[in-house]
């Protein structure tokens, strides 16, 4: 079985090159950029060359014979439904009387 990576919680997506990091399959940001443009790196069983593809909940990443797949921040493995389109609804000007 694969190990999770649970998003952190309020965030959608985790860039790509940040898993190699917090995985420990590299030592550092511009080690996990230089491994992904080299296309060592899978996402989903497709090579990937996107440094800062943003992996959401359900992605499966493989590098160097690990694998590890995204996870929701609350530890499930499906991805959250959005609720709302984020921006805050119009109110009425209240009227003045003079």
């Amino acid at each position: 079985m694969s190990e999770q990576l649970p998003l952190m919680p309020g965030c959608d997506f985790v860039e790509l090159y940040k898993v190699l990091k917090v995985q420990g399959w590299v030592g550092s940001g511009s080690d996990a950029k230089l491994v992904i443009s080299e296309g060592l790196v899978e996402v989903n069983g497709e090579l990937e060359t996107r440094k800062r593809r943003k992996l959401v909940a359900g992605d499966h990443v493989q590098f160097n014979g690990e694998q590890v797949i995204i996870a929701p921040a609350d530890g499930n493995a499906q991805p959250k439904a959005k609720v709302g389109s984020g921006a805050p609804k119009k109110r009425a000007r209240p009227s003045i009387e003079f």
